[in-house]
């Protein structure tokens, strides 16, 4: 799950193989987040929301493509998150993904989009926001979204390495970039848990 043009290189192997190889570890990632990812945040803790477009901004023709609008989120005591590709930023559909992605009782940080208005009249959350227009820091609660503008930055360098991802396999590669942050956040060797993923996704045969 390193870059297409670094495996062609390293392992002497044509480009269409290594795009087959890396896609089947895609599915074994994406696997693994619908099987073990929670919500993230709860009592006590802090979740920054925030969303970022992502997309190829050319393609061999030149001509401009449109772009994927992701909603994302990142517990800044734990470090799990989400990431979900998302058809616009209307309060119903980011409202929609917050109840389904963060626990009750959870700090929300974000910046001042009028869509997150709703999250005030919420007895499930506490709202904290920052007017970036302003400063990076609310000088009054102390609010950010800093830690989420970093997870954007990480995500975004990696799918820049990858040469970009096509629309069909952009929530595909989100699984992988969450499948590498959880395992970074659990502290565990990622060589030997996607071994372990590998022989969950497809399991030796009786036969053997």
């Amino acid at each position: 799950m390193v870059s297409v043009k670094f495996c062609e290189k390293e392992l002497s192997m044509n480009h269409n193989t290594v795009v087959d190889w890396c896609n089947y570890m895609h599915e074994v990632c994406a696997n693994s987040i619908l099987r073990i990812q929670s919500r993230i945040g709860g009592p006590n803790m802090t979740v920054e929301i925030d969303e970022s477009l992502f997309s190829r901004r050319k393609n061999h023709t030149g001509r401009q493509l449109p772009q994927q609008r992701i909603f994302g989120g990142i517990c800044r005591e734990t470090k799990e998150c989400f990431l979900v590709a998302v058809p616009d930023r209307t309060s119903a559909t980011l409202m929609s993904v917050i109840k389904d992605r963060i626990m009750p009782g959870t700090t929300i940080m974000s910046d001042q989009w009028s869509a997150y208005g709703a999250l005030a009249r919420d007895p499930n959350f506490r709202h904290f926001t920052v007017n970036h227009s302003l400063n990076f820091v609310d000088l009054t609660t102390g609010a950010h979204t800093q830690s989420i503008e970093s997870l954007w930055g990480k995500c975004k360098t990696r799918n820049k390495l990858q040469w970009g991802t096509r629309r069909s396999l952009l929530d595909s590669y989100l699984c992988e970039f969450m499948w590498r942050q959880t395992v970074k956040a659990r502290q565990v060797d990622p060589f030997e848990e996607i071994l372990d993923e590998i022989a969950i996704f497809w399991p030796p045969s009786e036969d053997l």
